[in-house]
């Protein structure tokens, strides 16, 4: 049998995503993932929210015809969740207790945010920190 010491782990991989708001409030969530086959998904998800806000604010997009969202790029994908979360943040407080969206709904997109954003991002302990704008991934437990 070969043992590759460089392949992914193919079995429970635990984090930690922590998200700070420009106001200085916390969401944080547990996640274990399956698996890491899932990053594709994830990051096709990342860019339809991002590709929709940029839509929805009537920027133009380039025609480079479809191009799948790269679940290995890293950069771009912090740059489109900074994107998203300062967004939400800005205009619902979504990522506040008091938020102009409805509970439910809340609740749902940040849990789905939140996967999808430990699912594409390296790192066991993950910090979105939207007052330095910038994404880190902690040693130490946030």
């Amino acid at each position: 049998m070969i043992i590759n010491p460089f392949a992914p782990p193919s079995g429970p991989i635990e984090k930690r995503i922590t998200l700070k708001t420009k106001g200085g409030e916390q969401v944080s969530t547990d996640f274990t993932l399956a698996d890491n086959k899932g990053r594709k998904s994830a990051a096709e998800y990342i860019h339809h929210l991002f590709a929709t806000i940029k839509d929805k604010l009537g920027e133009p997009a380039m025609f480079q015809g479809f191009q799948p969202a790269n679940p290995n790029n890293q950069e771009e994908l912090k740059h489109m969740i900074l994107f998203i979360a300062s967004f939400h943040d800005a205009m619902f407080g979504t990522f506040n207790r008091v938020s102009k969206l409805p509970d439910e709904e809340r609740s749902e997109f940040i849990e789905i945010f939140l996967l999808a954003c430990a699912t594409v991002l390296e790192g066991k302990n993950i910090l979105i920190d939207l007052g330095k704008g910038k994404i880190s991934n902690e040693s130490a437990m946030i």
